[in-house]
């Protein structure tokens, strides 16, 4: 029998392995064309048509420019998401007047087999999983830790809550109402604090003229009538003055006629001791203390009293 026909009754795929060994390749198959190709080229046809450029085209849609030039140049690598590709697509065949689907091959293909639909997403699934980007609930991983971290952050609130009730600076029971029948003592409160205080009603202490009569004891006390002092010397002596309002001097080899104004009390000491009189206040002869000839005090005029203003009338 004729090895070509001994050939032609074996199996297909016995035969592709004999053609193999025998060095006669297998045809190639025909490369996959993408539709997202096919898709481009009618956008582009249409955007042409109606003489929009992809800015004009992206403004008026609200879809970006580099998402329109990776559609119309087939890049699939630049296309956002599925999700978001599906809600852009029927946007722009409303828009260039397309008929409804025309664009949905531009979406990624499902793949049909299960199992190489789950051998070919395991990978990308572990791929997402990086500190950068997690996919929470489409990982393993990324769940465990969002579980993770959620239970940390929980116990960490109940733990800073627990320090601060512990430190009396968080109130875990809530303050209580007060009865609908316990008393009003906020007027008592009032009136026990205005009478410690009475100067937080300030107008009812104006109106009984309380604030011009301190004014004024206060000028009587601060304002004293000021005099003259005259020193008549007859022979180099030396002078020290003094009073209670910080003043003071000095003087050595002081004679004859010395004119001070000064507001009393005063306290003068001469030295040596005048024999006659030589210390004169207001044109009056100041006398020396007993026991002491050359010590003088001239003490303070009484201040007179202003009575107090009457309170004006309360209109």
């Amino acid at each position: 029998m004729p090895r070509s026909r001994i050939v032609s009754t074996l199996s297909a795929p016995l035969r592709s392995w004999l053609d193999r060994k025998r060095g006669h390749p297998s045809t190639p198959a025909a490369p996959e064309v993408d539709p997202l190709l096919g898709v481009g080229q009618l956008l582009r046809r249409q955007r042409e048509e109606r003489a929009l450029s992809l800015r004009q085209l992206a403004s008026e849609t609200r879809i970006s420019t580099p998402v329109l030039e990776a559609l119309e140049r087939g890049w699939r690598d630049r296309l956002p998401e599925a999700a978001y590709l599906r809600t852009m697509l029927p946007l722009l065949e409303h828009h260039l007047a397309l008929p409804p689907g025309s664009l949905e091959p531009a979406l990624p293909r499902k793949p049909t087999d299960p199992e190489s639909d789950w051998g070919s997403r395991r990978p990308s699934l572990l791929a997402r999983f990086t500190p950068g980007s997690i996919e929470v609930f489409t990982t393993w991983q990324g769940t465990v830790l969002y579980a993770v971290v959620t239970a940390g952050l929980i116990y960490g609130i109940n733990l800073q809550q627990q320090r601060l009730a512990a430190a009396n600076q968080l109130t875990l029971r809530p303050v209580s109402p007060l009865p609908i029948s316990a008393p009003d003592s906020r007027s008592d409160a009032s009136g026990e604090l205005l009478k410690a205080y009475p100067d937080l009603r300030p107008l009812q202490q104006a109106e009984q003229g309380v604030a011009m009569q301190r004014l004024r004891e206060r000028e009587a006390r601060n304002t004293l009538p000021a005099g003259v002092l005259r020193l008549q010397l007859l022979s180099p002596s030396r002078v020290s003055l003094s009073s209670e309002t910080g003043e003071r001097s000095e003087l050595e080899g002081v004679s004859g006629e010395l004119v001070l104004q000064m507001q009393p009390p005063i306290r003068l000491q001469l030295e040596p001791a005048p024999s006659g009189p030589a210390v004169f206040w207001d044109g009056q002869p100041v006398s020396p203390q007993a026991g002491q000839r050359g010590r003088f005090r001239i003490p303070a005029a009484p201040a007179a009293s202003s009575p107090p203003a009457p309170a004006a009338p309360r209109p």
